[in-house]
């Protein structure tokens, strides 16, 4: 999906986990960035199923946002959640991957588990490629923090591979920081 003839200046993939439930942090976090997300009138690309990804499209229709999922229903007990407005429907996990990550111009990374932590490093990976390069990347909270100092004491990792991630403690942050970027990333010679 390119911006040409869209009204919304970004795309915005948030990865997430299914796992959050209403009233977990987790869930929460993601409702309060769906919302933001929409109020900034910027577009909201997700998983498209429940959890985060339910909390963040439902928050984000309830602010007038616009919101797509790119779903993968070979999951087990997978259900595509009602507060979507497109859904791209991938016939593989590395279909689906390959939507949420080219459809995004920003990525936010909340807490989640191992599915998570692919998508983390699948768009983490895709920075070194020049047609991902200009992509930010923002990482929600201390348990990634903590993973990727991990990741860089136990394997091979240059210095300028854990800067292209930006860590920030809340959503809030993360909105922010692409709020101060915003007009340099709607005007990307890419697009």
């Amino acid at each position: 999906m390119t911006r040409e003839g869209s009204r919304y200046p970004l795309t915005i993939t948030v990865f997430g986990s299914s796992r959050a439930r209403p009233g977990d942090e987790d869930y929460e976090a993601a409702s309060r960035l769906g919302r933001l997300i929409a109020e900034a009138g910027w577009l909201l690309c997700n998983g498209g199923q429940d959890g985060t990804m339910e909390a963040a499209a439902m928050s984000a229709k309830a602010a007038g946002g616009h919101t797509i999922g790119v779903s993968f229903s070979r999951f087990p007990a997978a259900r595509t959640n009602q507060w979507l407005d497109q859904e791209i429907a991938a016939e593989t996990l590395f279909a689906r991957l390959e939507q949420l990550v080219t459809i995004g111009d920003v990525y936010i990374v909340l807490r989640g588990g191992i599915g998570t932590l692919l998508e983390l490093c699948l768009a983490w990976n895709l920075l070194q490629t020049p047609e991902f390069a200009s992509k930010p990347l923002v990482v929600v909270g201390s348990a990634w923090q903590r993973v990727i100092q991990l990741l860089g004491e136990e394997l091979p990792m240059r210095e300028w591979e854990r800067t292209t991630l930006h860590f920030v403690a809340t959503v809030d942050e993360a909105v922010d920081f692409i709020q101060k970027g915003a007009a340099r990333l709607s005007i990307r010679p890419s697009d």
